[in-house]
Parts: structure tokens; C-alpha cells; sequence
């Protein structure tokens, strides 16, 4: 019965040995002048030990895995933009949306959630699974809505810049999905200028905006068609200058919400 108790508790000390990670690295075992086994990760005092100490060493465990990645890594800016941006999708169609932080708050343009029901969806590049998403506020002038992607992870999101500081000719990117079948497309253009919403009727000769919404515009070159609506436009370094919001087809004149209305309509969200 000793010898099975003896070997009892060897068997669980080592265990104990193993599951604390392997700290000492190495057990030593001896017998004391009473016949007694002890184990320790630290040699016995010459007095303690009767007889032979037997020394065991222990592998390191195996480093643990990887952590995968959350989101797509990008290569470059305008990768990263393209990781930042969304397909929307509803019952009555879709576009596009984009992240501007990483608690999966986004924007998107107004007219393509005016009619859109809670069964709205956001479709991550690289993920497939589809997320909910409330519409937050709309804004009451601009072409700009804010929607919170109900995600559980942290989003990659678009650094807003302004787009007074373009100068033009400067180059830019539309990011977006073309009629909902070509997810992830990226299409490069230039700036034109901002376009000041008096010269719809002082420059182009109308009596009013062929759109419904007020305030200056981003005019770029850069080819967009529906489902690109509500993506963003971002210069090289991947900031975001504008919201798609219209354009005049087989045209290179698309306009864009400015994305300056992001921070004056929804400044007590990105608090």
C-alpha cells in the first residue's frame, strides 16, 4: 500500500510539475534517511537526501498560436480603405457604407437608406457572415446618413480629412460595389473642385440642384455607378474627403457629400 501511495504521489506532483507551465524547467527526487520520496524544483541540502538525487528535465511547452487576425491586413492605404468599407444590402437593394471608428459606427449617404427597412445588413470584406445595422441619425440637410454595424470585434475605420485642403488634380479613389455584384471595386479619378451649391443656378443655369439635398459638393472624375453610393472617396493616404453621392452617367462629373458634414451633423456621436 506505501509503494502505491508513494507512487500516487509522485504521479501528482508531476502532473503538478506539467501544468504550471514547467517554471523550474527540472524535478529533482531523492529519498530522505527515513525512506520517504520527495520531489522539489530545487535540489536537497546535502543532509537531506539519503543516497543518490535523481534529476529530471522538462521541455519548454510549445509557444501558443498565433492570434488570428480580426480584419483583412492591408498592404496599403487604399487596401486599408477598401477593409473599412462595406456592402449594404435591404430588402429593396443596397450600397455601401464605411467605418469611422473602430465600434463599428459607419456612414453612408442618406437616399440610400430613405426607404430602408430594420432588415438592412453589412457584409465585411473578408467575413461571411452579414451584421445588423440601426440607422442612428440622418442628416436633415446632406447627403450623409450614421449607422452603428452591430459587430463583435473592432473595426477598421477611415481617418476624415478635409476636403478644402485638396488641391486639384489631386488623385482619389471611389471605393464601393458597383450595382451589388462587384464587391470590393476601386476606381481611380482626380479632384475636380468643390462645387458650391450657388452655381447650380449661377454656372449651370438651374433653377434648383437636380437633387434634393443643400450645401457645397465634392466634384471628382473618378467612375462611379449605383452601388458605389454611400462608399467613400479617399485621397492616397486613404483618408476619407467625401461620401458618393450622384453623377451624371457616362460623365467623369460624380459629386460627393463632403465629408466636413460628417463631423458638423454628427458631432455628438463622434464624441
Amino acid at each position: 500500500m506505501k509503494r502505491h501511495a508513494i507512487a500516487l504521489a509522485a504521479l501528482l506532483v508531476l502532473c503538478t510539475f506539467f501544468t504550471v507551465d514547467a517554471l523550474a524547467g527540472k524535478v529533482y527526487i531523492w529519498r530522505d534517511s527515513e525512506g520517504k520520496v520527495h520531489f522539489s524544483d530545487q535540489p536537497p541540502e546535502a543532509e537531506e537526501a539519503s543516497g543518490q538525487v535523481e534529476e529530471r528535465k522538462f521541455k519548454e511547452p510549445p509557444p501558443p498560436p498565433p492570434v488570428e487576425e480580426s480584419a483583412p491586413v492591408a498592404g496599403n492605404p487604399i487596401e486599408h480603405a477598401v477593409n473599412c468599407t462595406f456592402r449594404l444590402t435591404n430588402k429593396k437593394g443596397g450600397a455601401s457604407g464605411f467605418f469611422i471608428n473602430d465600434k463599428g459606427l459607419a456612414v453612408t449617404a442618406k437616399h440610400v437608406v430613405e426607404d430602408a427597412t430594420y432588415s438592412m445588413k453589412a457584409e465585411l470584406p473578408g467575413d461571411k457572415r452579414k451584421y445588423s445595422v440601426r440607422i442612428l441619425k440622418k442628416s436633415r440637410e446632406h447627403d450623409l446618413a450614421l449607422l452603428q454595424v452591430r459587430v463583435d470585434r473592432a473595426t477598421p475605420y477611415l481617418e476624415i480629412r478635409d476636403p478644402n485642403t485638396l488641391v486639384r488634380g489631386e488623385d482619389l479613389w471611389a471605393i464601393g460595389n458597383p450595382l451589388l455584384a462587384f464587391k470590393e471595386t476601386i476606381t481611380k479619378g482626380n479632384f475636380s473642385r468643390m462645387f458650391p451649391e450657388a452655381d447650380w443656378k449661377k454656372e449651370a443655369k438651374l433653377k434648383k440642384p437636380p437633387f434634393r439635398f443643400r450645401g457645397d459638393q465634392v466634384q471628382f472624375s473618378t467612375p462611379v455607378i449605383p452601388g458605389n453610393s454611400g462608399g467613400p472617396v479617399v485621397d492616397n493616404d486613404g483618408r476619407v474627403i467625401g461620401v458618393v453621392s450622384f453623377g451624371y452617367p457616362n460623365t467623369p462629373i460624380n459629386f460627393a457629400a463632403p465629408s466636413s458634414y460628417i463631423k458638423k451633423d454628427f458631432e455628438s456621436y463622434l464624441k
